[in-house]
């Protein structure tokens, strides 16, 4: 995990071999993570990957994000090299806050 913003941690790493793929270890994973950045006060979580439709194994990791709520933000094209466009992913962690709210 890192910061990447004074609101935001990244997921930097996360792994599992594909043979205990599908058993929850990944979610357990993530749900850790996400319990974590919540008790440290960050409003956002953010994760990286390649984008989609470049190779079915990431096509997989695409899906995972998406199924566990995050949203996409933003393609880097290059980021990382040309042949794989980064996709960056973030989550809100916080309720968002009502006009009426924002007023107080």
């Amino acid at each position: 995990m890192k910061e990447t913003g004074r609101d935001t941690l990244e997921i930097s790493v996360m792994g599992v071999l594909k043979d205990y793929h599908r058993h929850g270890i990944e979610k357990e994973l993530f749900l850790n993570a996400k319990k974590f950045a919540i008790e440290k006060g960050y409003s956002f979580l953010q994760v990286k990957t390649v984008q989609m439709r470049r190779y079915e194994t990431y096509d997989n990791t695409n899906r995972f994000y998406l199924s566990l709520g995050f949203k996409e933000f933003e393609v880097f094209p290059e980021l990382w090299d040309k042949w794989n466009p980064c996709q960056i992913y973030i989550m809100t962690l916080t309720l968002n806050r009502t006009v009426t709210d924002a007023k107080k």
